[in-house]
């Protein structure tokens, strides 16, 4: 595929619903003259002049539109994540270029979530990330690995457990601080599913049905009673943390957790409508409030 062709396919998505006729995403008129001698358009109404990438999260891109369709291609058909390393040496940029551009690819699969409760059954579990106390070598100077490291932070997932279904997670210091936000995701209709952590202990308070299962005894009790789709997820976020990213900053852990449930609900998707819902999405969303100069941002304070 060429640049411009590349360009073509964006332009396509991007004004979908206008048949690729471009729209002013200021004041969102349609009357539009476009350049012959450059990929701009001006509108005739506020006559303000703009690009296929203006208004987007994509805005002020440096990077050419094949670029960004390799890009969004390589990240889908990551099953456990895509290391911006590794994105970077793919599309031959900067390290800086490809951690923010995957950020940015990461906000348009969380976009993708909808707003309703969880229903039907719910499994609850929590994956802890983060504060790996390294080996010293000699054996008398080891700490003891049990100590809670202060940088470890916990990852709660709530995961509908039926096709289609979709995973919710939020970061915590511990997992009794989710309590409240599995209130606010989970419908008080749905039938919750976790271990026998003592965290999970005053769901029974808010859920007619909670039902626990005993992990140092089985996996799974008859009649369903098992947390084994959120321990899919964790599994998920462990091979990311350990395998892909091996550090993964608490400030943006959540973006990361979101990636991994975007993975764990479209994982029966095939890689190209995987593509193209997540390039949909991305050509939709407005211009990133976190990632937009991100690196600019940074270098000033400093």
């Amino acid at each position: 595929m060429t640049d411009d062709a590349a360009r073509e396919t964006f332009r396509a998505v991007r004004f979908a619903e206008s048949g690729g006729r471009p729209a002013c995403p200021h004041c969102k008129s349609d009357a539009v003259l476009e350049f012959k001698t450059r990929p701009l358009f001006k509108c005739k109404v506020c006559e303000r002049q703009f690009t296929l990438t203006s208004g987007t999260i994509f805005a002020s891109r440096k990077l050419a539109f094949r670029d960004i369709l390799t890009a969004i291609a390589i990240f889908v058909n990551g099953a456990s994540g895509v290391s911006a390393l590794r994105l970077g040496r793919e599309l031959n940029c900067s390290y800086k270029t490809a951690f923010v551009l995957a950020h940015k690819l990461r906000e348009a699969m969380s976009s993708m979530r909808t707003a309703r409760p969880l229903t039907g059954v719910v499994e609850i579990d929590g994956v802890w990330v983060g504060g790996h106390y390294k080996k010293a070598n000699v054996k008398a100077e080891r700490k003891d690995r049990r100590i809670k490291n202060p940088k470890r932070v916990s990852v709660v997932t709530m995961r509908e457990r039926r096709p289609g279904g979709r995973t919710v997670s939020v970061v915590v210091k511990q997992e009794t601080d989710a309590v409240e936000a599995i209130l606010r995701y989970v419908d008080p209709s749905a039938k919750v599913r976790t271990d026998e952590g003592s965290a999970w202990t005053a769901l029974h308070l808010y859920f007619d049905e909670h039902k626990t299962i005993n992990h140092s005894v089985k996996y799974a009790e008859p009649g369903g009673v098992h947390t084994n789709w959120a321990e899919s997820y964790n599994s998920r976020v462990r091979r990311a943390e350990r395998g892909v990213h091996h550090r993964i900053w608490g400030r943006y852990l959540l973006a990361y957790a979101e990636e991994m449930g975007w993975r764990e609900d479209f994982r029966r998707v095939d890689n190209g409508r995987q593509f193209s819902q997540v390039l949909l999405a991305a050509a939709n969303l407005p211009v990133s409030r976190m990632w937009a100069g991100y690196w600019q941002r940074h270098l000033a304070a400093a």
